[in-house]
């Protein structure tokens, strides 16, 4: 979202992506974990590449169980989750 000279606002979809479930059996969680890498790693590319000023995101997520992956401070995860939630 932009406001030009006279306050007035700009709303464009600036990137968009689609990917499909791999043929190997993957719990929801790890796609949904998954998902949320993919999201932190357009938004760096975005961040990147775009002549503005971001001043806030916001990433939004309905997985209770990837919620909790990332408040928890105090549990270790399996290498799978960990990596990825140290990356994001």
């Amino acid at each position: 979202m932009t406001c030009d000279k006279n306050q007035r606002v700009h709303c464009a979809s600036v990137m968009g992506k689609s990917r499909v479930a791999p043929l190997k059996p993957v719990t929801i969680p790890r796609l949904e974990l998954t998902a949320v890498v993919c999201s932190v790693r357009i938004s760096h590319q975005l961040q990147r590449e775009l002549e503005c000023t971001i001043d806030q995101e916001y990433f939004w997520i309905d997985s209770k169980v990837v919620l909790g992956y990332i408040a928890n401070e105090s549990r270790r995860f399996h290498v799978f989750v960990a990596n990825r939630v140290q990356e994001i």
